[in-house]
């Protein structure tokens, strides 16, 4: 089985991968017959956004963990 790699960058359409785009890609690899392996660097985000107002936030999160959401931990 082929496999396709998968680069995500966190979760969040203002602070990271943007979950439909990343859904439907992961969706067109497997109806395409191939694995999709998902990566992502382990940092922390530049910028984290309340996605509720739209406004920074002053908090801190990894890259790594916040892409999990999407790769369900894989």
């Amino acid at each position: 089985m082929k496999k396709v790699g998968i680069v995500l960058s966190g979760c969040g359409v203002n602070d990271g991968s943007e979950i439909h785009e990343a859904v439907l890609s992961l969706l067109a690899i497997a109806r395409n017959g191939a694995e999709a392996v998902c990566f992502a660097p382990d940092k922390s985000q530049s910028d984290v956004v309340n996605h509720l107002t739209g406004e920074p936030m002053a908090e801190s999160r990894n890259v790594l963990i916040e892409a999990a959401r999407i790769a369900r931990g894989a």
